[in-house]
């Protein structure tokens, strides 16, 4: 063979491979990486997220987190649901880690009145917002929230019912003026599941009022795993319980 021709086929052969290499380079980013992103919600504030996408995900969750933590301590999770096949959002709720711009200046959670706290719904209706611009409508959308996390999650399922499912981890009656309470209305039991553990006392209070308003909500509790996210770490098979029920509700 021609020395040119063999010179040739050896380069298309190493073209071929470094784009296949590519590809799959890609492929493997897309499905198992995040990227690090920003939305700036109605009234001004800069939010800051992880979004962990999944290219065949049919369904999309919204991870909130407890206070102060930030969006890295649903860090594992995320990875975890993605991996299940789930496109997954993280974000900072304002004043939290990387979430601190506004058009009023600095935000800080350390100063915020209860009223500015509750503030942080908007922060949730914007990570929705930015899922339905994705291709997940909310009737695509779960939310899983940990602590005040917890209470912001319930008060979105109440006033947008079309959520699919919630996962409350440590809910509190009443978390800086954000009242489980306020929020109740019916039909929404079958798509809670509430966990909490007998060492948090507070949560266990709010699990056990959830449970009795929604007798078919679905309750875990523990002897001991403590609060919030920690009860991911502390109770590790709480990965696979949550993906079950998610695939029980997750349905068209």
């Amino acid at each position: 063979m021609n020395k040119k021709i063999i010179i040739v086929v050896i380069g298309f052969f190493i073209l071929i491979t470094t784009i296949l290499v590519y590809k799959i380079y890609l492929n493997l980013s897309h499905m198992n990486g995040f990227r690090k992103l920003s939305f700036v919600t109605k009234d001004g504030a800069t939010i800051v997220a992880n979004y962990y996408p999944h290219k065949e995900a049919k369904y999309t969750g919204i991870l909130i987190h407890q206070r102060p933590a930030t969006k890295e301590s649903f860090n594992d999770f995320a990875k975890f649901l993605q991996k299940e096949g789930y496109a997954v959002l993280a974000f900072d709720l304002r004043g939290h880690g990387e979430s601190t711009e506004s058009v009023f200046g600095k935000l800080d959670y350390n100063r915020f009145t209860p009223e500015e706290e509750q503030k942080s719904i908007i922060d949730l209706e914007s990570a929705s917002l930015f899922l339905e611009k994705e291709g997940f409508p909310k009737t695509k959308q779960f939310l899983i929230g940990a602590s005040i996390g917890a209470n912001l999650s319930f008060q979105f399922l109440s006033e947008n019912p079309e959520i699919k499912a919630i996962v409350l981890l440590s809910p509190g009656l009443n978390y800086r003026g954000i009242i489980l309470e306020k929020f109740k209305r019916e039909g929404l039991g079958e798509k809670i599941f509430i966990v909490s553990a007998r060492d948090d006392p507070q949560a266990v209070e709010a699990g056990q009022a959830l449970k009795n308003w929604y007798p078919n909500a679905n309750y875990l509790e523990y002897p001991q795993g403590g609060h919030g996210t920690n009860l991911l770490k502390t109770q590790p098979e709480l990965y696979e319980k949550i993906l079950f029920w998610l695939r029980e509700k997750l349905v068209d």
